[in-house]
């Protein structure tokens, strides 16, 4: 058996950690069997699956910027105490440049994947392109979940490579079957009424998902609506004043946050309407896994052109405003029809999961010496 060992932040329920464990619960783990080093000592949301799926969790300090040497040298002691991974696949990437040569040093096949577009330029993200610059120089390969995602990472001439691969974020897309009878029974069992129309939305609390936006556009469709309810499924920094923003905008009552939920191909199948104002994203899974479930979705021009697979989902530019927004909503709710999932179109187009880990799983095994 072979172990491939991931480097990541934390393994918490986010978009890159979530299509990992999506193809760690699907490759064939009596072939490779993966491992993980996290940059956070609390226990996170998938560290007891991993462990149950047979996966091992190292754990290193974070790197702050100011401890270059010591945290290099977590890993150069890391590889030294550990030759069973032969392939290293990184995935946070301020820090790529380092562990990835330290990889390399020990004489270890070296991957790094990018997860998302660059965000608007701002001293953080200035530090972060400046990190992350040398890997690519560093990497044996170079994966991203889009086309997007790759060039603002790692550049156009490595997008263009023989070893640069777009890997597309699949799903298990059976979870996500849905007709009208399901549609009405997800609604039920969360407890809302058949007649209420619910606004939907998966993400990150934080400021690149730009949620306040989203609070407006949903303000003005509670006012043309008035028994419309918005339900936001996620946790992150801004979650108390986004709380409070909706308070503001009055539509406190009217909005759910339901916080990390492991149920959400259900609560897509409640769903009316999926809304996703995110100002940049590598791919997005919630998008891809809210068309699957037959949800028709707005998102903004930041979500890459290659996650809109099917017609009754569409992309607007924020540059239009809160109004436009709203009225493209109003829209989707007033020509609601019977449900029917798109899990067979969604296949087609490359993001079955399974299809993405037998690639990967014979990309990995190639590389083993």
């Amino acid at each position: 058996m072979m172990r491939v060992l991931h480097v990541i932040g934390a393994m918490d329920r986010g978009g890159a950690e979530t299509m990992i464990m999506n193809l760690y619960r699907a490759i064939d783990r009596d072939v490779v069997q993966f491992d993980f080093v996290v940059h956070e000592e609390r226990p996170c949301d998938y560290d007891e699956e991993i462990q149950d799926l047979g996966g091992r969790l190292y754990r290193v300090p974070r790197f702050t910027g100011s401890n270059m040497l010591s945290y290099r040298r977590a890993f150069r002691e890391f590889f030294g105490e550990h030759g069973e991974h032969r392939v290293v696949h990184g995935h946070i990437g301020s820090s790529a440049a380092m562990y990835l040569s330290e990889a390399k040093r020990a004489k270890r096949y070296t991957i790094a994947h990018s997860h998302a577009q660059n965000y608007p330029l701002s001293l953080e993200q200035l530090a972060f392109r400046v990190l992350s610059y040398p890997t690519r120089f560093i990497a044996d390969y170079y994966m991203a979940c889009s086309s997007e995602a790759g060039r603002d990472r790692f550049g156009s001439r490595i997008v263009q490579a023989e070893n640069f691969k777009v890997l597309k974020n699949g799903i298990a897309l059976e979870q996500y079957r849905c007709d009208q009878a399901a549609h009405l029974a997800c609604k039920k069992a969360y407890g809302y009424d058949v007649s209420v129309p619910l606004v939907g939305h998966v993400g990150r609390l934080d400021s690149v998902k730009n949620h306040r936006f989203l609070l407006e556009v949903f303000s003005l469709v509670k006012k043309e609506i008035p028994n419309a309810r918005l339900v936001c499924v996620g946790r992150g920094p801004l979650a108390d004043d986004l709380e409070h923003a909706a308070c503001e905008l009055g539509i406190g009552e009217s909005v759910d946050f339901l916080g990390v939920r492991e149920d959400i191909p259900n609560l897509l199948k409640a769903f009316d309407a999926f809304v996703f104002p995110s100002f940049k994203e590598g791919l997005s899974i919630a998008v891809i896994e809210a068309q699957s479930s037959g949800l028709p979705v707005l998102a903004s021009m930041g979500v890459p052109e290659g996650a809109i697979l099917v017609e009754d989902a569409t992309r607007l530019p924020l540059s239009q405003g809160a109004a436009a927004w709203a009225s493209k909503c109003l829209s989707i709710l007033d020509s609601a029809c019977d449900r029917r999932d798109n899990v067979d179109e969604v296949r087609l187009q490359g993001f079955d999961i399974d299809d993405s880990a037998r690639w990967l799983e014979r990309f990995y095994l190639s590389r083993q010496p």
